[in-house]
């Protein structure tokens, strides 16, 4: 058995087949987090939870979106209680996307709707699903400096750092905290950084979790097409060849920290 920890099945890349791409993971093993960035996504996520055998929800509100859209927090507190419903997320810092905003601006918006969906989590005792994504030009502010501040001002431990891309010296800061970190596709690439193969080699075994973060960052050999959690073996066969340990013992390690901190 494999947990894809973080897949958005409620994406319009899936909008007609996302029953079909979770029977061919279900089918091969594979339990899927459907996690989502809106409140429309949410919505979705929930509904193919509770349809389909073998996929969980979370719902949650991107930072990306909080230029552009009201964060619904009576909507979202209310629908985290629904059946199946595991974690809030992805919700986070997000520098990337900032083109035509004031970083300032934008770091003010995404914390105010960052720490209103703490306070959900916190609320329904369920664990946060993270997002951090540095500017494309250089910048004085940090995703993962923001991110690691408000999760300390917060006391928020129960995290996981989704699609991690960070340093070791990064990463250690948030596992210091007792948050985990979770790879993709991306330790399957040629061109992988030193930064990442690093941290895959460095993390306790008990510190991480894996995802396809489909349909978006497609492993080898599926480079090129659309990513689907089945996929995730890839990631997890990768992070085996990096670690120097059998496939089976990853399988088994991320499978069970998944379950300990989705609760399913």
């Amino acid at each position: 058995m494999l947990i894809d920890t973080h897949c958005h099945l409620s994406f319009k890349a899936f909008s007609d087949t996302w029953k079909e791409v979770a029977d061919r993971a279900f089918e091969r093993g594979v339990l899927m987090i459907c996690v989502s960035s809106q409140k429309d996504t949410s919505e979705k996520s929930i509904k193919i939870a509770q349809s389909h055998e073998g996929v969980f929800s979370a719902i949650g509100f991107h930072p990306t979106h909080s230029q552009d859209e009201d964060f619904d927090f009576e909507w979202f507190s209310k629908n985290a209680k629904e059946q199946k419903v595991v974690a809030i997320g992805e919700c986070g810092v997000d520098f990337y996307h900032n083109e035509g905003f004031d970083a300032k601006d934008i770091l003010f918006k995404q914390e105010d709707v960052l720490r209103r969906q703490i306070e959900i989590a916190r609320e329904m005792s369920l664990p946060i699903i993270l997002h951090a994504r540095d500017s494309k030009e250089k910048s004085d502010f940090s995703s993962y400096d923001e991110l690691l501040r408000i999760i300390k001002e917060e006391d928020s431990k129960r995290c996981v750092l989704h699609c991690f891309g960070g340093t070791w010296e990064q990463a250690k800061k948030f596992l210091d905290l007792g948050c985990l970190v979770s790879f993709t596709g991306i330790a399957t690439f040629k061109n992988a950084s030193n930064d990442l193969i690093e941290t895959i080699k460095k993390v306790p075994k008990e510190m991480y979790m894996i995802e396809t973060d489909a349909p978006y960052l497609s492993p080898e050999p599926h480079r090129g097409e659309v990513n689907e959690p089945a996929f995730v073996e890839h990631v997890a066969r990768a992070i085996a060849l990096i670690r120097g340990e059998e496939y089976d013992d990853i399988a088994e390690t991320t499978t069970s920290n998944a379950k300990k901190f989705f609760n399913i």
